[in-house]
């Protein structure tokens, strides 16, 4: 342990270093790093001789490296890692405020990836007064753990700690911090000196990219492993011939180069001929980033163009501060896979290791490899299952023991976290409010951060409009809520179970390899707001996602059936399945609104193929086809997790930005006015109405919006589908007798519609009530008719007219099921039916779902011929014709 002397040394250069840097009259970084954070690490063991400035080394290089060994130069893994700020820096906002880049997120980083971090190195992140500390642990130390923050406010003289901070003087801190970052206390841990890890893909990027602006032609050489190619960057000609826009290069790539490397041998001698383009991609400044559909066009691009069966693409941009940001591709078989974007500099360990696998395979065997091989390494599937895997684990265990409600509110719970941890991905929810250093800068017991911050995010902001928003007790706490956003949508509405709700800190943020936190978990990975589309792969976890969660997760709530058993009949549906049947079901739908010029196939694309130019029409027929399109009604009547209906909204969206490139964003309108579905389990249609919520937000953002989320309770319904008439001539504006309308029962309906219809903007708290009491009373006057009409009134009309769709007032999202049918849940009139119905429906034997008395009762009651089947899903094929 150190002596008295060093604990000395250590405030005194706080105190001295503090003093001096007041004094100046523009003090900068540079002058806290000389005046107040080299003393203090010369004090605790680490003399000039043992650290390596590292902040002149390039870009995106932490400030310090510092060693425990003699010599530095062969000093193996560093001791510490330290990362220097300008005095009262908010550590957990980078200056454009987003999290991506704050200097939380950049020490965890440079502790992950930088090659002179081992598994003892420590992380110090300091503005000179507040020393933030972390450590490397988890599996094959993957992850960084905050260790703690001092804050020696009272020692180096200063009245008042920042606004970030608690009121509280941490100087009582000074030996805990001292003995934790003591050059001989960490000598101890590493014992004797190792050499350095072998030089990797970090290093090797970092000798073409330390230059700063290198072009393709110099990336080319690390691409090709060191293998002699002729190289080309004159695509033009074939561009041109191939019927491929030129600007979709001319515009975006500044610059390119590539290589036709040695044949792909399969065995087949008729084959023989087939090559793998190696190719590397300079695009422009954009402010949007190096987008993933820019990707996958250039991978696409040369291989189709060159003839190859294969091609490989390093896509890269450096912006206007010099920092760079790649992506690996590649294109085989039609399909493409590539990475989520990363700095070259310091890599993210899945981006490391995808790159690595993709230049060994060039390296080794590029005369052995099959096409196909090089999409493995980037593709997406193993780090969805490795995803589940862990968020599974963590469900089982915050629910083990707990009772019905206990556990639906868990998997709510989770629902939420997902979302607002995706928009905080994307800039919209303040980063610091998941951030642990954060909530122990201002929480005394870190345990009350679930009760404290996130609570009062989810019930009290997210869900509250601004003007009638109350403070937080905690000062520092209100003011990064401020930033937070009015969601609306009533997914953070306060329900049955959520104040009974206690999770601890660990469950956050441990990073123990067998019981990791949830934010542990959520780090790991890359996210986005935008799916993946079929044959398009990304090392990303899109909202998609969802869908399997659902079926891996979800649970019977009235059993107490295992939480990872699979929910009766329930089954994921691939999204290039659901993609193909999409487009199928639209055509087909539309194929009698198309010009006749338009073949069956052009027809497909419209929906189905971004790339594919529209078909020749005049601008008539265009507008009559794109009316056409947008009068769509869509229906699911099993939704599950959304997969169908997403896949409805994406190719909507693709016809009609084809057809109407100049017209507004057309997702809101979709998702507003054709989308319908409805499922037996409450969870299965919040989680829908989450994947919806998800791609308006995306929307909004690409069109520069920040509009409250819509209520959607009444288009994503929690319904009994089986409730529903399975007699096609039944008609909700009939009462019983098919011959004569009634229209004091239309207008009682259609009454009922509009208001629901109001509910979707019914934002505030005034607004919701008004319409759910309208929507009590107006249910009220159809009853007193339905009575009136006797035997004419059919069971569906007085199961409709007592059932509340709408939210009820003491459980906002949590509607009772609703059983009557869903032409009254979605009426209109004239009625006319659904232009589409699609889905998957359960699959399960009806022994096992139904008794004979209950089958019996659907075939008598509900008209259903096919209770004798065998399969519940005949079921719901009759339901979906009728």
């Amino acid at each position: 342990m150190p002596d008295s002397a060093v604990y000395d040394a250590v405030a005194d250069g706080l105190r001295n270093g503090f003093q001096r840097y007041r004094r100046l009259p523009n003090p900068t970084e540079a002058d806290i790093r000389h005046l107040v954070i080299s003393p203090v690490l010369t004090a605790i063991g680490y003399s000039d001789y043992y650290r390596r400035p590292e902040q002149g080394a390039g870009r995106n290089r932490p400030d310090e490296i510092c060693y425990v060994a003699e010599s530095p130069n062969d000093a193996g893994p560093a001791a510490l890692i330290v990362e220097a700020k300008s005095y009262n820096t908010n550590f957990d906002r980078a200056p454009g405020g987003l999290s991506s880049g704050s200097p939380d997120r950049q020490i965890q980083r440079y502790l992950r990836q930088h090659p002179a971090s081992g598994p003892n190195t420590v992380g110090v992140l300091t503005d000179g007064l507040r020393w933030r500390v972390y450590e490397r642990t988890g599996p094959a130390g993957i992850d960084v753990r905050f260790r703690n923050e001092y804050n020696f406010a009272g020692i180096a003289g200063i009245e008042r700690a920042p606004a970030m901070l608690p009121a509280a003087d941490r100087a009582d801190d000074l030996q805990g911090f001292v003995d934790l970052l003591c050059r001989e206390c960490v000598l101890e841990q590493h014992g004797k000196p190792r050499r350095p890890p072998k030089p990797g893909l970090a290093d090797g990027f970092l000798a073409v990219f330390g230059s700063g602006a290198p072009t393709p032609d110099a990336v080319l050489p690390h691409l090709l492993g060191g293998r002699m190619a002729e190289t080309h960057n004159d695509l033009s000609e074939h561009v041109i011939l191939d019927g491929i826009r030129q600007d979709a290069h001319e515009y975006d790539w500044n610059a390119y180069a590539y290589a036709l490397g040695a044949p792909l041998q399969s065995g087949m001698p008729t084959l023989e001929g087939r090559r793998v383009v190696t190719a590397a991609v300079r695009f422009s400044d954009e402010s949007n980033g190096l987008s993933r559909a820019d990707t996958a066009l250039c991978a696409r691009t040369f291989a189709r163009v060159l003839g190859a069966d294969a091609s490989v693409v390093l896509a890269y941009r450096i912006n206007a501060g010099s920092e760079i940001e790649a992506r690996l591709a590649a294109c085989a078989g039609g399909a493409t896979a590539m990475t989520a974007p990363f700095d070259p500099d310091l890599p993210t360990a899945s981006a490391k290791t995808a790159v690595e696998d993709v230049l060994g395979m060039l390296a080794v065997e590029p005369d052995a490899l099959a096409p196909e091989r090089l999409l493995v390494p980037l593709e997406v599937a193993p780090l969805r299952q490795q995803f589940y895997k862990e968020v599974s684990d963590w469900t089982k265990r915050l629910a083990a023991g707990r009772g019905p409600v206990e556990r639906e509110a868990v998997l709510r719970h989770l629902i939420r976290v997902m979302f607002a941890w995706i928009l905080k991905e994307d800039g919209l929810i303040p980063a610091e409010l998941f951030e642990r250093g954060f909530a122990s800068a201002v929480l005394r017991d870190l345990n009350r951060y679930h009760a404290t911050i996130l609570r009062f995010l989810f019930h009290d902001r997210l869900n509250v409009e601004e003007a009638k928003r109350e403070q937080h007790s905690d000062r520092a706490i209100d003011a990064v809520m401020e930033e937070a956003p009015f969601l609306n949508g009533s997914l953070f509405q306060e329900q049955e179970g959520d104040n009974e709700l206690d999770i601890p800190a660990a469950a956050y943020w441990d990073t123990d390899a067998q019981t990791p936190g949830l934010f542990t978990v959520f780090s790991r990975y890359h996210w986005t707001t935008d799916e993946h589309r079929p044959g398009e792969s990304e090392q990303t976890l899109d909202p998609e996602l969802l869908s399997n969660l659902f079926e891996r997760l979800i649970l019977p709530i009235e059993s107490d059936e295992q939480l990872d058993r699979q929910p009766r009949g329930t089954y994921y549906t691939p999204a290039d399945v659901t993609a193909e049947m999409v487009k199928d079901a639209l055509a087909a739908a539309v194929r009698s609104h198309a010009p006749a010029s338009v073949t069956d196939e052009q027809l497909l694309d419209l929906f189905g193929d971004r790339a594919a130019p529209l078909p020749e029409m005049s601008g008539k027929e265009g507008a009559a086809l794109a009316e056409r399109i947008r009068a769509l009604r869509i229906f699911d009547p099993a939704v599950g997790s959304g997969a169908f209906l997403f896949g409805c909204l994406v190719a909507l969206k693709t016809a009609l930005e084809k057809l109407e490139p100049d017209s507004a964003e057309p997702t809101p309108g979709i998702i507003r006015e054709q989308l319908h579905g409805q499922d037996i389990h409450p969870l299965a249609a919040q989680i829908t109405r989450l994947r919806l919520f998800i791609a308006l937000k995306a929307a909004d953002r690409d069109a520069g919006r920040d509009a409250p989320l819509p209520n959607l309770e009444a288009r994503i319904v929690c319904a009994d589908t089986l409730e529903t008439s399975a007699d096609s001539a039944w008609r909700p504006d009939h009462p019983g007798q098919l011959d004569t309308a009634d229209p004091e029962l239309v207008n009682a309906l259609l009454s009922v519609a509009e208001n629901r219809a109001a509910w979707m903007d019914a934002h505030t708290e005034e607004e919701k009530q008004r319409v759910l009491g309208e929507d009590r009373d107006r249910r009220d006057s159809l009853r007193l008719l339905l009575d009136r009409m006797g035997d004419l009134a059919s069971p569906e009309l007085r199961n409709f007219a007592e059932t509340p769709i709408l939210p009820l007032p003491s459980h906002p999202v949590q509607a009772k099921v609703a059983r009557t049918d869903a032409r009254l849940l979605f009426y209109e009139n004239p009625w006319r039916g659904f232009d589409v119905v699609i889905g998957n429906p359960p699959y399960e034997a009806l022994s096992e779902s139904m008794d004979a008395s209950l089958r019996k009762s659907l075939a008598e009651r509900k008209r259903y011929r096919t209770t004798n089947c065998g399969d519940l899903y005949t079921l719901f094929c009759e339901a979906a014709l009728a």
